[in-house]
């Protein structure tokens, strides 16, 4: 009976044990569970370390709310109904679309603990072209800072009158195209590839490109710092770049009309196309802004640039000089990319510019910019011609869009 009770005892003591390890082992699983959740919770709301768009979301916010007292700052709604005056609006104004609020509301943000941060974060070396185009001062993320000020202060805005908010200030919002499109040429161990900026003007937007994109071969076509008065009177405008010389000198800013022909082949031919140089794989479009000039660097470019490449145009505005390219070439190109050649009785398939649908991949556009995307097929020179735009490209847009067309059979 001693045995009997003394074994009982132990076995008891060892349940006792037992019962105690499962519980504790229970609660530590829930508060594991808790801790991962809290993690994953807070990670969900950082930007993500690996995309320089996720830091340039930051920083655009940023900007926007930065409490600096010679700056005004958009309020939320909340801020707002505490306000004797409020920012000006127009009635419209709720009419903008979510991309318009995201950038001209300001958005709260949690606080990532750094422990959290540290344990999932990597280390890339993307570029994020906001924040270099911010220290070099070019316009195209110059909205950034001139729409608060502008919404504030409607005196400040350089188009008041536009319903569209952003559309107001002077300035551009570009950082998020060429982050999503160019960021892979941004790192240090990115492929080699050659672009050309048309219009170098002061210089502040090649040199955004050139430290955004640090292993390219950059070129640069200006027309203020032609030695001929007929065809340009009103100063140097490159010549306040710093780099100016040292870019003239290493024939990489070539002074001449980005409209000629006869120029833009002779860029290509002597200082582009050499058999050292990598493969051209963009071009910019930010020159005169006359729709003429842009749809020439469409069609001369377009089919030089290497397969998968892109051409970029900038300033595709309502304005008296780019809005014909905005309203005419533009949705022609886009008609053109869905083309199929079908020969139905209801509808005859035709092309606007044979010439370039077979090169093209995609269109893809934000506010003022649009990205032509190149497909798989070689790069090709086309003689003079063909290298410009067509003759009625802008006088028979609305035949081309609209018809009518002759059905054939």
């Amino acid at each position: 009976t001693h045995y009997t009770i003394k074994h009982m005892t132990i076995i008891q003591k060892r349940q006792n044990k037992s019962n105690s390890t499962t519980t504790l082992q229970k609660y530590g699983c829930i508060f594991i569970a808790l801790v991962i959740c809290l993690a994953l919770f807070q990670i969900q709301d950082a930007p993500d370390s690996n995309d320089a768009s996720g830091k340039s979301k930051v920083r655009r916010k940023e900007l926007l709310t930065a409490r600096d007292p010679n700056t005004p700052v958009l309020l939320t709604k909340n801020q707002n109904q505490n306000r004797a005056q409020e920012p000006v609006k127009c009635k419209e104004d709720t009419k903008d679309s979510t991309r318009d609020a995201k950038i001209v509301h300001q958005v709260s943000h949690k606080q990532v603990q750094k422990d959290v941060a540290a344990a999932t974060s990597t280390i890339s070396t993307e570029r994020d072209f906001l924040d270099i185009a911010l220290k070099t001062g070019t316009d195209k993320v110059e909205g950034y800072h001139q729409l608060p000020k502008c919404l504030a202060n409607p005196e400040t805005c350089i188009r008041g009158e536009s319903e569209r908010r952003v559309c107001r200030p002077w300035g551009h919002f570009y950082d998020t195209m060429y982050n999503k499109w160019l960021k892979k040429y941004s790192t240090d161990d990115a492929e080699r590839i050659q672009f050309l900026e048309i219009g170098f003007y002061n210089g502040k937007g090649f040199d955004a490109y050139s430290q955004f994109m640090p292993r390219a071969e950059g070129h640069s076509i200006e027309i203020s710092c032609i030695e001929d008065e007929a065809k340009w009177k009103w100063g140097n405008f490159a010549k306040k770049n710093k780099r100016y010389e040292s870019l003239r000198e290493a024939r990489r800013l070539h002074c001449g009309d980005s409209n000629s022909y006869d120029f833009l082949n002779e860029v290509w031919t002597k200082e582009m196309k050499r058999p050292d140089a990598p493969p051209l794989k963009l071009v910019i479009e930010d020159a005169s802004h006359i729709s003429a000039h842009m749809a020439t660097s469409l069609f001369f470019w377009l089919p030089r640039i290497e397969p998968g490449g892109l051409l970029v145009v900038e300033d595709i505005q309502p304005l008296s000089q780019p809005n014909p390219f905005r309203t005419h070439i533009l949705p022609q190109v886009i008609k053109d990319l869905h083309w199929c050649g079908n020969k139905l009785k209801e509808i005859n398939d035709t092309r606007c510019f044979p010439g370039i649908q077979p090169l093209l991949a995609g269109v893809h556009c934000e506010m003022h910019i649009c990205v032509f995307e190149r497909n798989d097929a070689p790069s090709i020179e086309p003689d003079k011609e063909n290298s410009m735009t067509p003759a009625n490209a802008f006088r028979d847009a609305q035949k081309c869009l609209f018809g009518p067309h002759e059905v054939s059979g």
